[in-house]
């Protein structure tokens, strides 16, 4: 597995991008970590408030979002459940186990899973 953490200054920007591949077929979320429900129960809205009403508590912060990719061997075809596991389990490992993320799996690319956090 391979990481690429991308920091950024728009976290509306970065979940769109996520947003707009589930619009078009290519991504699913498929988690919602830290947050009141569950995803399913979520709308779109839903989920981006929570991470900018997190984002607002802190206004010394540049850099407001982390945005993860986790790569995989094209071999491994995970399950949707083991891609959470492993995506909470590296959330909590970096330090951000207790803030809210979301998780993406997409199927246009070599890496299956998009994390997006405050």
């Amino acid at each position: 597995m391979v990481a690429i953490i991308k920091t950024g200054t728009s976290i509306r920007s970065t979940f769109y991008y996520n947003e707009n591949k589930m619009k078009e077929g290519i991504a699913e979320c498929i988690m919602a970590g830290n947050y009141p429900d569950d995803v399913a129960n979520l709308t779109e809205q839903e989920r981006l408030n929570m991470l900018l009403k997190l984002a607002a508590l802190n206004t010394n912060v540049v850099r407001n979002s982390v945005h993860i990719s986790l790569n995989f061997d094209l071999s491994k075809q995970h399950s949707k459940a083991l891609l959470a596991e492993i995506s909470k389990a590296y959330m909590e490992k970096i330090g951000f186990g207790n803030q809210p993320y979301l998780v993406y799996q997409h199927y246009d690319s070599d890496h299956p899973i998009s994390t997006l956090s405050p």
